[in-house]
């Protein structure tokens, strides 16, 4: 067994298209590599002493081990050498590579936007850029997946890749080399005031360095004004590691309460406390959920909820109270076990049902129906939840997107620029010839914006106008734009 430290992992997805593992996972050990003499090595030195053909040994074992963990719970499972290390990476808050977030939308690399200060950004690669080839290769148009783009795009530190880079504002396309570097990764991704005296801060990971991040951006806006309300904001997150958690229920709570307890049939219960005086035992606190919330963020919430320090608002959360624990094999790769189950203060277990119509219930009546997460207080749907589907379609096209692109290049994004985020909020960018200009591309592909109600006109010039922001100004201005039309936050502020 590893004498390396290891930290607890509850589960996580991130925002970088890496896709989403939900778990929790209490300590890395290395497994002994010597064979035990049990009937599937058995099995397998058969296949591969006595088969017809030639097999890729190390192929056919993976293909194994996966179905194997999947036949114990949803959420044991096997990563390859390749998704252990991104996982940990997006953890630790660091990885080396270009410094891009992406999108895949119709089976193209559509770059969201430029990490600050990364390679990407210095190269001058913008929001609604499209990757076309990676060092001469051209990005597959059909079965394209996160880890091709991975594999593609990370690397040392040092290395360099050429990428062809189509701009659609420019209707060219653009050979840029790009150096490899080491990119952080921030999990306080929104920190602001929607209104006088309320502060919201949005989480979307628990990581190595989110606790710190927290209360560096709790201090920054306590020396701009007194904090009279706060709003947290864990919707869409799925977890990390449980120190995080831990550590930021600490900072709502008294010393010596209870936050979480492990215990499973054989692993001994075990109790996690606060410790410390925390920056915000007293004052108005409101906790936002949603689907997306697993694992340590419904940690943290049940915490907050059993001992009555918090308001919960938004949608019931996704339901994930089994603990795991992370082996790791020498050639880089890793088993996630399923160990034990994690309890909120008063002994709730939130785990939703395997393999029902629970897992993908909306129902938030009453919890008696097992239908597992944590129902909030307050129910507030998002206001995606309310649209039609020509909305929905037009959306999902990218179309809007590609315009506010084209728009953030044009001799009026530019004014705009030079008069700062303060005159750029208070502009209205979206007029005739948006409008036309999304009549037309709409049209082009099938979606009739005739039939959208004044709601879903006044979303998409939000959308629009937030996603201009996001390439003139960067993205904490996009994500304030976005929540200053978000109703599960103005519920809060209120």
């Amino acid at each position: 067994m590893s004498n390396r430290m290891t930290r607890t992992i509850l589960g996580y997805g991130t925002a970088l298209a890496l896709g989403l593992w939900l778990g929790i996972f209490l300590q890395n050990q290395r497994k002994d590599p010597q064979a035990s003499n049990t009937k599937m090595d058995w099995i397998r030195h058969l296949v591969n002493t006595r088969y017809v053909d030639s097999l890729p040994t190390d192929s056919l074992v993976n293909a194994s081990i996966q179905p194997f963990l999947s036949s114990l719970d949803p959420f044991s499972s096997y990563l390859p050498p390749i998704e252990k290390q991104a996982a940990d990476e997006i953890l630790e808050g660091n990885f080396e590579g270009i410094g891009v977030e992406f999108n895949l939308i119709n089976d193209s690399i559509r770059v969201v936007s430029a990490l600050p200060g990364g390679p990407s950004e210095l190269q001058g690669i913008l929001p609604g850029d499209r990757i076309v080839t990676v060092n001469g290769q051209e990005v597959p148009t059909t079965g394209l997946d996160n880890e091709w783009v991975l594999r593609k795009l990370r690397g040392k530190r040092g290395t360099k890749v050429l990428l062809g880079i189509y701009r659609p504002s420019r209707q060219q396309t653009l050979a840029i080399k790009v150096i490899r570097d080491k990119i952080s990764i921030r999990s306080v991704e929104l920190a602001w005031w929607p209104a006088p005296g309320v502060a919201h801060i949005r989480i979307n990971k628990f990581g190595e360095n989110t606790h710190q991040e927290f209360r560096s951006e709790f201090q920054r806006l306590r020396k701009q004004a007194p904090i009279q309300k706060l709003i947290l904001d864990l919707r869409g997150n799925p977890g990390g590691y449980l120190e995080s958690a831990v550590a930021l229920a600490d900072e709502f709570l008294k010393d010596d309460l209870l936050i979480t307890y492990t215990q499973g049939f054989r692993q001994k219960r075990q109790n996690y406390y606060t410790k410390e005086s925390g920056l915000y035992e007293e004052g108005p606190l409101v906790v936002l959920i949603d689907a997306g919330s697993a694992s340590a963020s419904e940690i943290l919430t049940g915490a907050l909820m059993d001992h009555g320090r918090a308001t919960v608002i938004g949608e019931r959360s996704f339901g994930k109270a089994l603990v795991q624990q992370q082996f790791e094999y020498p050639d880089g790769s890793a088993v996630r076990l399923t160990v034990a189950r994690y309890y909120t203060p008063n002994g709730r277990c939130i785990q939703r049902p395997y393999g029902t119509d629970a897992e993908n219930s909306r129902d938030t009546s009453d919890q008696d129906k097992n239908l597992g997460g944590i129902e909030p207080q307050i129910v507030v749907e998002p206001a995606y939840q309310k649209w039609s589907e020509p909305m929905k379609s037009l959306v999902g096209s990218g179309v809007l997107y590609d315009m506010a692109m084209e728009y953030a290049e044009s001799a009026s994004a530019q004014r705009l620029k030079e008069g700062g985020q303060t005159g750029f909020k208070k502009a209205d960018l979206w007029k005739d010839p948006e409008e036309a200009a999304l009549f037309q591309k709409s049209k082009g592909l099938g979606i009739s914006i005739a039939t959208l109600n004044s709601s879903e006109k006044s979303q998409i010039h939000a959308m629009f106008k937030a996603m201009v922001a996001r390439v003139i100004f960067g993205n904490a201005l996009y994500q304030q734009l976005m929540a200053s039309n978000d109703p599960v936050v103005w519920r809060a502020v209120q």
